[in-house]
């Protein structure tokens, strides 16, 4: 089955609940470069990712070798999705390819999108209609294949209603003058909405006489021009003037599948959060301790007890073994952890500073092998890097271990960004690693995104 997806107007959250649940069972996705990466990430770790995305004049896929790529991955695999900007049937030749599907006997089905025309514009505080101003829409696009001008520009004229324009970031001069030539009241509204829903979002509510005048050369791509009324009506319904921390950009690193607490962070706050696996945990240990030497156990996270209860398993153990001993943990989500395996923690603790404090036995130090302990330890998981780089430029980052922070050490990124983290292992990382602007949170991630958001906010205050 070859599945035409639309991925909305790029915000990540302006996708349909049908087309995550193909996106979470895809073997390959063609996607084009207006697509919200951040969607990938629901597709399996093996899915096969390709971007077919067609840029303006430079190098990228024809739509010869698109089609022929779609039914070549079509007879390959079983779920092949094609994820398109907004809606593949607005201008996203979504029908063409799938009649060229249909045509070579596969099996297709269309899942619709969230356009800019009406959501990203809507988004923006631009509703098509509304009464008394508009009472109706039309789409239009600025670019035909032919490279001519086929708008009616008579019938622009006469329309009173919204007026919708796609593909002309380089026409907005052309548009205007036309539009003028054949008689336009000057003063009708025109706006400007450049990557509606992006961090960058761009809108400039304007006169057709008075935008002659503007200074538009950042109005870039992806760009809708409208004619009309409800263009006045950005200023009052912006959503981003209510979203407090709107264009910050977070990057939240994890070594393992773990979702970070950020479902909501973007709806809420304007956040824009890009989250990365950075290693795979593999839990197994190469170390064989005599577990009745120790008084107490310690387990300093959460990957540290489900690899203590593999461990025990693989010796033919179970948590009988653990009669007598002293529980400790650091993090409550460790505690949580522990009681869902039937252990309960005798003390927790916020750090593992704080924890030594309290030893009062033979201790032994349950963690992985990229801990470093002078005390007696057992290495009970380890972790397996995956590919990873920095593709874009954040406001701030999360971690929540000395590995993340290493990760990011070795990417050459900028030690001037805020860097949030928990744990005193993972703040002398950060230091002797060169980091400048280290800030030290509760131990759990809610704490850290929490602090995230309440600097961020006070950032933009700054601005």
């Amino acid at each position: 089955m070859i599945w035409f997806i639309g991925g909305g107007c790029y915000h990540a959250d302006m996708i349909t609940l049908g087309a995550l649940k193909i996106l979470k069972k895809a073997d390959c996705i063609l996607y084009d470069h207006l697509v919200n990466r951040e969607l990938l990430n629901y597709a399996p770790v093996e899915c096969e990712k390709i971007n077919v995305g067609k840029i303006g004049h430079g190098s990228s896929y024809r739509q010869d070798d698109i089609n022929k790529l779609l039914v070549g991955m079509g007879h390959k695999y079983h779920d092949v999705v094609r994820l398109k900007g907004g809606d593949p049937y607005l201008f996203g030749r979504g029908s063409e390819e799938m009649l060229y599907c249909l045509e070579h006997d596969l099996k297709c089905q269309y899942i619709p999108g969230i356009s800019a025309a009406i959501g990203g514009l809507g988004f923006a505080g631009i509703p098509v209609t509304h009464r008394g101003l508009s009472s109706g829409f039309s789409v239009n696009t600025l670019h035909y294949q032919d490279g001519e001008d086929h708008i009616d520009y008579d019938l622009i004229k006469s329309n009173p209603n919204t007026q919708i324009f796609f593909m002309g970031a380089s026409r907005v001069r052309h548009l205007v003058d036309k539009c003028l030539e054949k008689g336009m009241d000057p003063d009708t509204t025109i706006t400007l909405a450049s990557s509606l829903t992006y961090p960058s979002e761009k809108v400039l509510v304007s006169s057709l006489k008075d935008i002659k005048n503007e200074d538009i050369k950042d109005y870039k791509s992806p760009l809708l021009i409208v004619l009309g009324k409800t263009g006045m009506l950005h200023s009052k319904l912006d959503n981003t003037l209510n979203l407090e921390a709107y264009g910050k950009k977070i990057l939240l690193l994890s070594v393992d599948n773990t979702h970070w607490p950020i479902d909501t962070l973007l709806l809420e706050e304007g956040i824009t959060s890009h989250e990365r696996q950075i290693a795979d945990i593999v839990y197994e240990s190469h170390d064989n301790k005599d577990l009745n030497i120790y008084d107490e156990l310690i387990f300093v996270s959460k990957n540290a007890v489900k690899g203590f209860i593999k461990y025990l398993k693989t010796r033919h153990m179970d948590i009988r073994s653990l009669c007598g001993k002293k529980i400790l943990c650091v993090g409550y989500k460790t505690k949580e952890y522990l009681e869902d395996m039937g252990i309960m923690a005798d003390m927790t603790f916020d750090s593992s500073m704080e924890l030594k404090n309290h030893i009062q036995g033979k201790a032994l130090w349950i963690n992985g092998n990229n801990v470093k302990n002078d005390e007696d330890s057992l290495s009970v998981y380890h972790f397996v890097s995956r590919e990873f780089e920095i593709d874009d430029e954040y406001d701030a980052i999360g971690v929540s271990c000395p590995y993340s922070i290493e990760a990011l050490h070795n990417c050459n990124i900028s030690k001037e960004i805020p860097l949030f983290t928990f744990g005193h292992k993972s703040y002398f990382k950060a230091k002797e690693l060169g980091f400048k602007n280290i800030y030290v949170t509760d131990n759990s991630k809610d704490a850290l995104i929490k602090e995230m958001v309440r600097y961020l906010k006070e950032d933009k205050k700054d601005v």
